[in-house]
């Protein structure tokens, strides 16, 4: 039989349950086929930075390298150009991401000579993030995953024009908060070895934080309340009773 103190218990229980953090957060994910030409804020060379939702975002940026084969990079750049690239010159608009290196004076000092590692920094942990290596030299390279404090979780094997992916299961459950393509993690590779570095549909599974309801949730939690008021005031009517 139902009675107010029932009415109370099965209220709280949908006031817990709507007003658990698990229930607000999703997991997310972004995507860059690097098709549009420019980032979220319409620059196409140099540092650029990706908007998910949420407010989570991804910096990309080079190694730091600077060798006599490479030359300095100036960030990193969206093109179908030269260069470890097997899209250049195609006219479908279909683009890839590299480095920005000046080349030292080689055909190529207009920036295309993408001999540079490339970084991804992330404004939070993220959970799984995988490349597309769009290189068309055949030459090895690594992705390496950093913790917080930049430390190196894991690293891939060694491949070439494949799909490189490093996800939590691989770093024992720590968060990923930035990777590095590269033959060698820091400045130890990229413009030193003469591998050339260009990548293609960045992927990125990340968890809200400190997410906003949606407004169905948000109807949910004013029903739950409303249920919950209700039941309340029963009980007291009937305790003055």
């Amino acid at each position: 039989m139902w009675n107010s103190n029932r009415g109370v218990q099965v209220a709280l229980i949908l006031f817990t349950l709507l007003t658990s953090s698990s229930l607000f957060a999703a997991p997310q994910s972004l995507l860059l086929d690097f098709n549009s030409g420019s980032d979220s804020a319409g620059s196409s060379e140099g540092l650029l930075k990706f908007n998910g939702a949420y407010g989570f975002n991804v910096t990309f940026t080079d190694d730091g390298s600077d060798g006599a084969w490479g030359g300095q990079a100036g960030g990193v750049h969206i093109n179908n150009v030269k260069w470890g690239n097997n899209k250049a010159y195609n006219t479908d608009g279909d683009n890839v991401l590299g480095a920005f290196n000046d080349g030292y004076g080689f055909e190529g000092r207009d920036g295309n000579f993408h001999s540079s590692g490339i970084v991804a920094q992330f404004n939070q942990g993220v959970n799984k993030v995988s490349l597309w290596d769009s290189d068309d030299d055949m030459s090895l390279k690594s992705l390496f995953a950093f913790d917080i404090d930049g430390n190196l979780i894991y690293q891939t094997e060694a491949m070439s024009m494949t799909t490189f992916m490093i996800d939590t299961t691989m770093t024992g459950g720590t968060l990923i908060h930035s990777v590095e393509f590269d033959t060698m993690a820091g400045t130890a590779g990229g413009a030193a070895d003469g591998a050339y570095f260009t990548l293609d549909d960045f992927y990125v599974e990340y968890d809200v934080l400190n997410p906003i309801p949606e407004p169905k949730t948000l109807a949910l939690l004013a029903v739950g309340l409303t249920v919950c008021g209700a039941a309340f005031h029963m009980l007291r009517r009937r305790v003055q009773a």
